[in-house]
C-alpha cells in the first residue's frame, strides 16, 4: 500500500498520460482506468466522456457494462460450493443439469463435459447459445436456454484446446442455482458481491445507478460521434456477461485476487481461501505455442517478456473491459471503455508502468523489527541433509518467519513450507512435487536429529563445524562441512 501510494505521487501525471494518449490513438469516447493493491483502488483517472451527449466525464463510481469479467465472479460463486463440499470440479456437468443429455457429442459421452471443462474453456462446447436464423444473435433468458439445447453440440474433443464458450458458463450459473437451492443473482449477492461491499456491481442498475451508468459506443465508422451501441436484456447473459461495475468495485476485486496468500482462510473479507485463488488463477492449460498465453480456472495468464498478468477481458456492445493484476508485483490494472479498443493493452502498459518503481521502491524498505527467533523446538532441525545416492542436498532453514526446506543448488532452489503435524517430528511440505507428503526427522540414540526422510527419500544430516584458526596472524572463522559423529 505505502509503497503504490509513494510511486503513484510521481507517476501519477504520467499514467493520466498515457490513458489520454490511448484514449486519443484509438478514437475512444470515454476511458476509465486505475490501479488497485490488496487494499482496492489506489488510482483512477477518467478520461474523455461517459455520455457524449451530456459531456458527462466518467469517474471511479460510473457504471460501465464488464461483460465477460462477470464470468470470474461466476467461477468464485461455483468454487465457494466446490470448498464447500457440495459438488466436484470434475463431476459431469450432466449431474446438474439432465438437459443436457440432448446435447449432441460426436466426441464421446456428455459425462466428459465437466464442471471443471466448463470453468477452463476446455469442455469444447460450442461458443453461444442455439441460433434460429443467421441475421440476429440470440439470447436467451435460462428457462429459455435450457429448452434449446437439442441444438447444441460439443464442437471440438474435450481437453483438445481451449475453446472459449459464453455458453458454458450459462450453464454454470444454473449449475451453481441448482446447487445452491436459490436464485442464482441472489445468490451471488449474498456469498461473493455484498460481502465485498461490491454493491455497484449489478445486473439491473436501480434509480440512483441509472444516472451514473455510462453510455456504450459502437466502433467509429467516419464520424468522431459514434452511434450509441444497442441495449439488452442483462439477465440473457447473467451468468456470463451480464453485469454492471465500477473502478471502485473492480478494484476490491483486484484486491481479492492478491490476497492468494495460502494462509488465509475463507472469512469476513475474503470470500475465497487463498489457496483457492491461487489454485484459480494457476496456468493449467498453454493456450498457444509461444507459451505467451495459458488458461486456468475462469481466470487466464498472459506473458510478455518477464512479466506475467492473471486476468479477465469483456466485451459487448458499446463496451470492451479488462482487469489485470501481476501477483508477484502485488498491483493490478482495471480499464473500462464505453467503446471498441484493446483495454487489455492499456492495463498491461499501466502496471508495466509502475512494476519497476515498485521493485526499487520496495529494496529500499528498511525491516521495522528484527526477524523472528525460531521456535525452540525447530531449532535442532535446522542444518543440511544429504542424499548420498542422489548427491543431492535438502536444507531446512528458518527463514521469513516460517520452517522451509531448500531442495536444489542456491541458483535452481525451489523452496517449500514445512507445516507442523501432531508428531513434532513430522511436517507436511506445501507447494511443488512434494507437495502434501511428509519429511519426518529421525532422532539416534545419542538424542540428536540423524536424518531425515523426505516423502520416501532418506537423508542423512550435516554437521556446521566452526573451525577458529589463525591465518596470516589474523582470527579467521572457517566452516566446514562434516558428517554428526554420533553417527
Amino acid at each position: 500500500g505505502p509503497l503504490l501510494d509513494e510511486v503513484l505521487a510521481g507517476a501519477g501525471p504520467s499514467l493520466q498520460a498515457r490513458v489520454g494518449a490511448f484514449r486519443t490513438r484509438h478514437r475512444l469516447p470515454g476511458v476509465a482506468a486505475g490501479l488497485a493493491t490488496a487494499e482496492g483502488l489506489r488510482w483512477w483517472h477518467g478520461s474523455g466522456f461517459a455520455d457524449m451527449s451530456t459531456g458527462r466525464r466518467p469517474d471511479s463510481r460510473t457504471l460501465f457494462r464488464i461483460a465477460s469479467i462477470s464470468k470470474t465472479v461466476t467461477a468464485t460463486a461455483v468454487m465457494q460450493l466446490r470448498d464447500d463440499g457440495r459438488l466436484r470440479l470434475d463431476d459431469p456437468a450432466v449431474r446438474y443439469l439432465p438437459e443436457l443429455a440432448r446435447v449432441a457429442d460426436p466426441h464421446g459421452p456428455i459425462e466428459d463435459v465437466t464442471i471443471r471443462r466448463l470453468l477452463m474453456h476446455t469442455s469444447g462446447l460450442q461458443g453461444d447459445a442455439p441460433w434460429q436464423d443467421l441475421e440476429h444473435v440470440w439470447m436467451y433468458r435460462p428457462a429459455e436456454l435450457l429448452a434449446l439445447l437439442d441444438r447444441v453440440r460439443v464442437a471440438t474433443p474435450p481437453d483438445a484446446d481451449t475453446k472459449y464458450s459464453n455458453l458454458a458458463f450459462e450453464l454454470l450459473g444454473v449449475i451453481a442455482e441448482r446447487v445452491a437451492e436459490r436464485p442464482f443473482t441472489e445468490h451471488v449477492r449474498d456469498t461473493v458481491l455484498d460481502p465485498l461491499a461490491m454493491h455497484d456491481s449489478v445486473w439491473e442498475p436501480d434509480p440512483e445507478q441509472l444516472p451514473r451508468c455510462a453510455v456504450g459506443y459502437d466502433a467509429r465508422a467516419h464520424d468522431d460521434r459514434p452511434s450509441e451501441a444497442r441495449g439488452f436484456d442483462s439477465l440473457t447473459a447473467r451468468a456470463d456477461g451480464g453485469l454492471w461495475s465500477t473502478l471502485e468495485d473492480l478494484g476490491r476485486w483486484i484486491g481479492q485476487q492478491l490476497r492468494a496468500d495460502p494462509d488465509l482462510d475463507r472469512g469476513p473479507g475474503q470470500v475465497l481461501a487463498g489457496r483457492t485463488l491461487a489454485e484459480m488463477h494457476r496456468p493449467t492449460f498453454v493456450g498457444d505455442a509461444a507459451w505467451t498465453e495459458a488458461q486456468g480456472l475462469c481466470w487466464y495468464g498472459t506473458r510478455t517478456g518477464e512479466t506475467i498478468l492473471v486476468g479477465h477481458s469483456g466485451g459487448i456492445w458499446g463496451f470492451i473491459t479488462n482487469v489485470s493484476f501481476a501477483p508477484a508485483g502485488g498491483v493490478g490494472a482495471i480499464v473500462l471503455l464505453n467503446g471498441i479498443g484493446p483495454a487489455p493493452a492499456l492495463s498491461r502498459e499501466l502496471v508495466e508502468a509502475v512494476l519497476p518503481a515498485l521493485r526499487e521502491a520496495a529494496d529500499r524498505v528498511e525491516p521495522t523489527a528484527p526477524p523472528p527467533i525460531v521456535p525452540e523446538a525447530w531449532g535442532e532441525l535446522l542444518g543440511v541433509y544429504r542424499d548420498a545416492a542422489l548427491e543431492g542436498d535438502l536444507v531446512v532453514e528458518w527463514r521469513g518467519g516460517k520452517l522451509v526446506l531448500r531442495v536444489g543448488s542456491d541458483a535452481e532452489a525451489t523452496e517449500h513450507e514445512l507445516v507442523p503435524t501432531a508428531d513434532p517430528l513430522v511436517f507436511t511440505m506445501r507447494g511443488g512435487r512434494p507437495a502434501g507428503e511428509p519429511l519426518a526427522f529421525v532422532r539416534g540414540a545419542s538424542g540428536r536429529i540423524e536424518s531425515c526422510n523426505a516423502a520416501g527419500y532418506p537423508a542423512a544430516r550435516l554437521d556446521l563445524v566452526r573451525v577458529v584458526g589463525k591465518m596470516a596472524g589474523a582470527d579467521h572463522d572457517a566452516i566446514r562441512e562434516a558428517p554428526s559423529p554420533e553417527r
